[in-house]
């Protein structure tokens, strides 16, 4: 049903939510330990400054008086020339060790600034992924809220059963281009932050695993997000109608389940009216989970036969079936769906089945 699919969804959307939100921590513990590295290695680039001034004067100093020694030979004796050059090379060789010094702590703090800056973004575009993700949950309990209490509004009344279903279909559409636009987007930016946050050379294998796991979580949730709109509203059915839309539905329930699908399609290429097509589609869902839950059935033929006045459709498997005088349609919701679906559109259903042979539903529609 359509409350639990975006009960489902808001599910979803919540544990992704949780893990954005863990993320989020641990980069903002990563941004504080970084923040104190960055704080510290400030200081002993200053000191260093210091002592590089202090060691460049007195370098200076010891080669003017090297340059006196030298020059006034005849003044100073030899022990003295030599003391003066040994303390002019001792301090070079100083000034040159803490130029050195300085170049590296330099290079040390430009690298964990960058390092401070890209992880203080990523950690607020978390937080504002976090607040839009938000966002969309409310939106969507918002909207189940206002379907069930249309629904309930509506249950029971036989002559407004084809506009709850319009309706249906309507927040469908709009449901899933919500999903798409909204929390789809969100994740798909989750996975590249993520991914970026593994660049930035961070040195926790915690956090490295932790990131891994958030990758993996957040690509299958945007699969099951993508499959729900899908199942949501078939955009095909939109654009190409109803035997292109079951065919691209039955590529992916083959490529889901391994039980293959076989279509085929006879008679006129023709469009009709969208609610018939979308209630056909809905049957044609149902049956293929139903055979899929309870068949066994490993192929399954779907054939369409379009007139101008009549669509027929015809679904077989051959899966173990069952006896159709043993089943409780009223109990059986998948069943009762279907029929009551073919009986607002004014149209005949016979189902052939038995225990060993397969199950085969036959459909006639008016569509002229």
């Amino acid at each position: 049903t359509l409350d639990a699919i975006l009960n489902s969804t808001i599910q979803k959307i919540q544990e992704g939510k949780g893990e954005i939100d863990e993320i989020s921590r641990q980069v903002s513990d990563e941004c504080e330990k970084l923040k104190n590295d960055l704080q510290e290695i400030s200081q002993k680039v200053n000191q260093i400054i210091k002592k590089v001034d202090s060691f460049q004067y007195k370098e200076k100093l010891a080669r003017y008086e090297l340059f006196i020694t030298n020059r006034d030979f005849h003044v100073y004796g030899e022990k003295e020339m030599k003391d003066a050059y040994k303390a002019a090379m001792e301090l070079r060789d100083r000034y040159q060790e803490l130029q050195q010094q300085e170049r590296k702590l330099r290079q040390e703090r430009d690298k964990l600034t960058l390092r401070y800056r890209k992880l203080s973004a990523t950690a607020e575009r978390a937080k504002s992924l976090s607040a839009q993700i938000t966002e969309v949950i409310e939106y969507l309990a918002q909207s189940l809220k206002n379907m069930s209490g249309y629904v309930k509004k509506l249950q029971g009344k036989d002559d407004m059963v084809i506009a709850i279903i319009r309706a249906q279909e309507e927040e469908r559409k709009a449901i899933a281009r919500d999903i798409h636009d909204g929390p789809a987007q969100a994740i798909s930016n989750v996975v590249i932050r993520a991914e970026i946050c593994k660049q930035l050379g961070i040195e926790r294998p915690d956090l490295l695993e932790e990131l891994e796991g958030l990758v993996a979580t957040a690509n299958n949730s945007l699969e099951d997000i993508r499959r729900i709109i899908f199942n949501l509203r078939p955009m095909h059915l939109d654009d190409l109608g109803l035997v292109y839309a079951v065919s691209k539905y039955c590529e992916d329930f083959e490529k889901r389940t391994g039980i293959k699908v076989v279509v085929r399609h006879t008679g006129c290429d023709r469009r009709f009216d969208d609610t018939h097509e979308i209630s056909v589609y809905r049957i044609i869902q149902e049956i293929l989970n139903n055979a899929r839950k309870h068949s066994g059935a490993d192929t399954i033929e779907i054939s369409f036969n379009i007139s101008p006045l009549v669509l027929e459709v015809r679904v077989k498997d051959n899966g173990i079936g069952f006896n159709p005088d043993e089943v409780d349609y009223t109990k059986h919701f998948g069943l009762k769906g279907i029929t009551e679906r073919v009986n607002l559109m004014e149209g005949n259903i016979s189902i052939d089945s038995a225990r060993g042979k397969g199950t085969s539903f036959y459909i006639e529609i008016p569509i002229g």
